[in-house]
């Protein structure tokens, strides 16, 4: 049985595969060192379809958090709006309302000292994120009942990894003063000239890989990972950051130094 997020992180191909894609220029930059991007869901960090050690999803990996049929209405989960649900939702939503978050313009050497992250929340898409990593609500809370009633699980993610609790969530508040700061809007270099330009709905990142943006141009947990990795490394990010040809290729993306 595979191990939640730990094992489902790391694939690595054989040597002689690994030689043949080479050949064949099908390899992603760093494949040769043994991280190769992951093509889709099945068998990622966010395929929860055989963890019976946890809980169980009938072998289904979607219905975590879609469902095609009664899914979650405008009322249910913490939703507090159709806004705030995501397409066909099938799970309750994070208790937090007002999170601590990093607070950028007090640091030396600040990134962006004009804007105070302390004043910026999460939003949209990170929202949806937080309702499993900020440990608030169970991952195991989504479906329904036989009676139709939304379900509240009891397996949280610290229990299953704890360093996939981002949040520290308890109750009304959430702690995201250790994390890199989401939500907020993405104005790159007209803030800082060591930061990539924005594009189109994008971050143009420096190493020729765009880095997409959501609602207002705003950065969100979505812009560095992929939920249902399509095309992603360890940790579900967009870019390897541990490609020992390109160190830390995710955050010079970004980030000039």
């Amino acid at each position: 049985m595979k191990t939640l997020i730990s094992s489902r992180w790391h694939r690595v191909l054989t040597a002689p595969l690994s030689v043949v894609l080479m050949g064949m220029g099908l390899l992603f930059s760093g494949a040769a060192f043994g991280q190769v991007a992951t093509t889709t869901i099945v068998g990622s960090a966010h395929d929860f379809s055989d963890d019976g050690a946890f809980f169980s999803t009938g072998n289904e990996i979607c219905v975590v958090c879609h469902a095609p049929h009664n899914t979650y209405n405008p009322t249910e989960g913490n939703a507090a709006g159709v806004a705030n649900l995501g397409p066909l939702w099938n799970r309750a939503l994070t208790l937090v309302t007002a999170y601590s978050m990093y607070n950028d313009n007090v640091r030396v050497g600040s990134d962006i000292d004009a804007i105070d992250m302390g004043n910026v929340q999460p939003s949209g898409v990170s929202k949806l994120c937080l309702s499993c990593h900020d440990g608030t609500i169970a991952i195991d809370s989504y479906g329904r009942d036989t009676a139709g009633i939304p379900n509240v699980g009891g397996t949280f993610v610290q229990t299953m990894n704890a360093n996939a609790n981002i949040g520290e969530g308890s109750g009304a508040t959430g702690n995201l003063e250790n994390d890199h700061p989401v939500g907020f809007t993405y104005t790159g270099q007209v803030l800082d000239p060591e930061l990539a330009p924005i594009g189109t709905g994008v971050v143009t990142g420096l190493k020729g890989i765009d880095m997409p943006l959501f609602g207002a141009d705003q950065l969100e947990c979505a812009t560095c990972h992929d939920v249902h990795a399509t095309g992603t490394f360890d940790k579900l990010l967009r870019v390897w950051n541990a490609d020992p040809s390109d160190p830390s290729a995710l955050c010079l993306n970004c980030h000039a130094k």
